[in-house]
């Protein structure tokens, strides 16, 4: 079988490229059953759970209706909770991508004349690269990992 790579060659020092990653790690027996015993862990859990609720199919189709709902309505709840915001005295600012978001935030510390600030972690400030735009301009963000 011809293997073919796809994507950029991995610059020295950083990190393997995942094809090779996963090769290297689909032979590692402790891991793959360190992997098989947590995996089975999961799953019966999650089945002792399900099995406590008689109704189990029906709460998951609701659950699964209202995220539809939800997502397919977003623009309106976004819109609630910005007038929610709004009316308790906060301010909503609105970014149609992460450097935006970043500008933002970088705007806003600035304005404070601050150059240090505490952040709680999140998927989104991680998946924006707010931590490396803070430092890109020269402030120091502290992560605050929320309850602690």
């Amino acid at each position: 079988m011809t293997r073919i790579r796809l994507g950029m060659p991995t610059p020295p020092g950083a990190a393997p490229a995942f094809p090779d990653a996963a090769e290297r790690s689909t032979r590692d027996t402790t891991l793959r059953n360190n992997l098989r015993r947590a995996t089975h862990t999961i799953r019966a859990k999650r089945a002792a759970a399900v099995a406590e609720l008689a109704d189990w199919d029906e709460l998951r189709a609701a659950g699964a209706a209202i995220k539809d709902h939800t997502l397919h309505h977003l623009d309106h709840y976004l819109e609630q909770v910005e007038a929610a915001v709004t009316a308790a005295g906060g301010q909503v600012h609105w970014a149609v991508d992460a450097a935006e978001a970043n500008a933002i935030v970088t705007r806003l510390v600035r304005e404070t004349g601050e150059r240090e600030v505490v952040k709680v972690k999140s998927m989104a400030t991680q998946e924006i690269g707010l931590n490396e735009a803070l430092a890109a301009a020269g402030i120091t963000a502290y992560r605050r990992i929320w309850p602690s």
